[in-house]
């Protein structure tokens, strides 16, 4: 009668759960690694902020007078020595109580390194009065954001 094996019995060799404890340890890093990867990806393609969004963002704030707003998406120099938000308040109010409508567009921007120029064409309406011009916007990027610095005009108002 042959005898029969000993289930218990390993051949000698202990069984340890070593080797699969550090292979699931390598695989959550692994993991981990990847989801990083993958999110640093998302926000530099999808979420970065462009100059195109810097200059929506202060025509949006101009136009809403939302000088929370103007003040984050400006520089310092932009801004100028004697700002305040009650003074530029008052400068857009005035224009409104003028009657004059602004219509703004971009039209094309670039970047190089850590400036950037987007050409927005604008419409000025005063009552019957139309207006058409091009100016630039030049913005420079501070502590990985954009922000507008100056504005040059490159084309002067043609009256239509």
């Amino acid at each position: 009668m042959a005898p029969h094996p000993d289930s218990t019995h390993t051949g000698g060799r202990s069984r340890s759960p070593l080797p699969w404890i550090l292979g699931g340890v390598c695989a959550l890093i692994a993991i981990v690694v990847v989801l990083a990867l993958v999110a640093g990806a998302v926000w530099y393609f999808a979420l970065r902020q462009t100059p195109e969004d810097v200059i929506e963002e202060y025509l949006a704030a101009w136009n809403s007078a939302d000088c929370e707003t103007f003040e984050e998406v400006t520089t310092e120099k932009f801004k100028g020595e004697d700002y305040t938000c009650e003074v530029w308040s008052d400068d857009i109010e005035q224009q409104e109580e003028d009657g004059l409508e602004f219509e703004d567009e971009i039209v094309s921007s670039e970047v190089d390194g850590d400036r950037a120029t987007v050409r927005v064409s604008e419409t000025l309406t005063d009552g019957s009065d139309v207006s058409e011009g091009a100016f630039d916007c030049i913005l420079v990027r501070q502590d990985g954001s954009w922000l507008l610095d100056d504005i040059q005009i490159v084309e002067e108002t043609d009256e239509s």
